[in-house]
């Protein structure tokens, strides 16, 4: 007999479950959907207050009610992201939610200058507290996003349930691939299999194994809307037409190794379904606006940065002499020789150090020919060059490279020879192609603690589906790690 939790039959757990989940995940949903609105409402309102408190007070002497009375206007940036699918955003990635975001307040500030301007109302707002709320709306509005999502993630009123079918291995990988995917807010709670062997098991992942597909009924009658099929090749119509009719929403899964992702397009070809992609920053378009973006964005990162520039190297003098920079030979784009800048962090003679430190302690040097860091590094300056790793700090003057060319604000890292031997030829080619990064999509993720399959794994999906979006959020991701100094050694 197919049996659910506790040795309950399959039917009759869905059954309880059911009546104990249908009564409150409406509820849940409709939670999820407020604090977003509320998050989304709160940052917008921020934004003008600070645009307020900043320029229209002190520089127009304007009274902070006139201002209030556009409180009620907030509703149209609240329905711009309902249409856009930012309530509940399930099944959104952090790149297509920065974007949409982006592009829905952009057009509720012109709508609000549009309203406030055009229709000539009684009170001349100034526009440039309406041009400083914008900009302040395109960071805050993400951020206050990302502050709730790191609030409720792991709570499980927060993920809508999902059911998983699927046959052996591949149940079980699509269900790691939920789990590792959190930002998505699925969270797989049953699952459906044919396969006697794997139904004996009982669960895959830490998630029970209901049974087959007669159960479809009894879970979606427990308040489950979502199924995924998992597949190596398309199931029987018969089969798809069930679940369509049964859930709201079905979803086919199949690994596609190391294609790309986000820019992913289904073509319909008659009976056949095409998908095409792109390795976007490969493409001679995409690396010019990228340039553009990298001129723009470190041109102002630098003129900001010198005077922390200026202050490291002379704390660094002060602590342990000349110099306070020093260059790395690098490879850059088509493997070409760069130099890397950096605040020094390591003291005089770090290379002798190293050696005898590795020499005398066997899992400390298992620990470097792994990621060649080490949490522990004894040729870092006193204090001031944990403080400048931790914080980044060290890696300031590589914005001039950004400049120069040699280098982008994000990319894969402009490692040493010694490094690079690591990488399978293939990367190596790949990653040649595009110039180097002062951060990347690895950085934020795995930071110090990934090794050379987490970079390769990393920063190939990243040349592939490169945008500005992508850049974007990698960068606001960047200035977060940064600030909590997470993983950074």
């Amino acid at each position: 007999m197919e049996t659910g939790p506790h040795g309950q039959p399959g039917a009759a757990w869905a059954h309880s479950a059911g009546i104990r989940a249908a009564s409150g995940r409406l509820m849940y949903r409709s939670a999820r959907n407020v604090l977003l609105a509320a998050g989304d409402a709160a940052m917008i309102f921020l934004s003008t207050a600070i645009a307020y408190v900043v320029w229209a007070a002190p520089v127009q002497q304007q009274p902070a009610e006139m201002y209030l009375e556009l409180s009620p206007l907030i509703a149209l940036f609240i329905a711009g992201y309902a249409r856009a699918g930012l309530y509940p955003s399930l099944g959104l990635g952090p790149v297509q939610t920065l974007r949409r975001l982006s592009y829905v307040t952009t057009f509720g500030f012109l709508a609000l200058a549009a309203f406030s301007f055009a229709l000539k109302l009684p009170h001349l707002y100034s526009r440039v507290t309406f041009l400083l709320a914008f900009v302040l709306s395109l960071a805050l509005v993400p951020l206050g996003r990302f502050a709730v999502f790191s609030f409720a993630r792991n709570r499980d009123w927060w993920t809508e349930a999902v059911v998983v079918i699927g046959t052996g291995r591949r149940a079980a990988r699509a269900i790691r691939g939920i789990k590792r995917a959190g930002h998505l807010g699925y969270r797989a709670v049953a699952v459906l299999t044919s396969d006697a062997q794997a139904d004996a098991a009982g669960e895959f992942e830490g998630v029970p194994i209901m049974g087959g597909l007669e159960q479809v009924h009894a879970l979606s009658a427990s308040g489950i809307r979502i199924a995924f099929l998992e597949v190596e090749r398309l199931q029987p119509q018969l089969v798809i037409d069930q679940l369509q009719q049964t859930f709201q929403h079905v979803v086919l899964l199949h690994e596609l190794d190391d294609l790309p992702m986000e820019g992913l397009q289904v073509r319909t070809l008659g009976d056949l379904v095409g998908i095409e992609y792109r390795n976007n920053l490969l493409r001679p378009e995409k690396q010019l606006t990228k340039r553009v973006l990298d001129l723009a964005l470190g041109s102002a990162a630098f003129v900001l940065a010198m005077p922390v520039i200026l202050m490291a190297g002379l704390l660094v003098r002060l602590v342990d002499g000349r110099p306070s920079c020093f260059r790395q030979d690098r490879r850059g784009r088509g493997g070409r020789p760069i130099k890397v800048r950096k605040i020094r962090t390591m003291c005089r003679g770090a290379d002798s150090r190293l050696e005898e430190y590795l020499a005398a302690d066997p899992a400390r040097r298992d620990e470097w020919e792994v990621s060649h860091k080490l949490r522990d590094d004894p040729r870092l300056i006193p204090v001031i060059g944990h403080l400048f790793r931790r914080f980044s700090i060290d890696e300031l003057p590589q914005l001039w490279a950004v400049i120069a060319g040699d280098m982008s604000l994000v990319g894969p890292r402009p490692f040493p020879d010694y490094h690079l031997q690591t990488f399978t030829p293939a990367f190596l080619e790949l990653r040649q192609r595009v110039r180097p990064g002062i951060t990347g999509l690895w950085q934020v993720t795995s930071r110090s603690d990934g090794g050379a399959a987490e970079q390769e794994a990393f920063d190939s999906y990243y040349i592939r589906n490169w945008s500005v979006w992508f850049d974007l959020y990698i960068l606001g991701r960047t200035i977060i790690a940064i600030v909590t100094g997470r993983g950074a050694y």
